[in-house]
């Protein structure tokens, strides 16, 4: 999956699309390779975003925390570091993402947020 698109998808993405899909023996059986690549093809399609947004409930908590949030930003962090780019500071990427989404909780997102915001696609960018 490394290498998906224009391969830009994080290890810690790609660790938790195994940790949360069916897999023999570590490796992806062909419906559940569809279900992803229909997933990731489809962003803005409210079965996608409930299957991404699946993959980025860390914590299995029905939310988006800030938290998750930074789980994933870290590690894109290090990829802008990596590539000589100045890295984006997470407290703004933070608030950009509540602000789009507006959700009912300042402190969380649910998928129900996510989909009623009509930015689900941005967010799981």
């Amino acid at each position: 999956l490394g290498k998906y698109g224009t391969g830009t998808l994080t290890k810690v993405f790609i660790e938790r699309i195994f940790q949360e899909c069916l897999t023999y023996d570590g490796e992806m059986d062909y419906k559940t390779y569809l279900d992803f690549v229909l997933a990731m093809e489809n962003k803005s399609d409210p079965q996608s975003l409930q299957y991404l947004f699946r993959v980025l409930d860390t914590r299995h908590e029905g939310c988006l925390s800030v938290y998750s949030l930074n789980y994933y930003f870290r590690e894109i962090q290090e990829e802008m570091k990596k590539h000589g780019q100045e890295p984006v500071q997470f407290e703004d990427v933070k608030d950009e993402i509540f602000d789009m989404v507006a959700p009912g909780d300042p402190l969380r997102i649910t998928l129900a947020d996510l989909i009623r915001s009509g930015q689900g696609e941005t967010v799981v960018q």
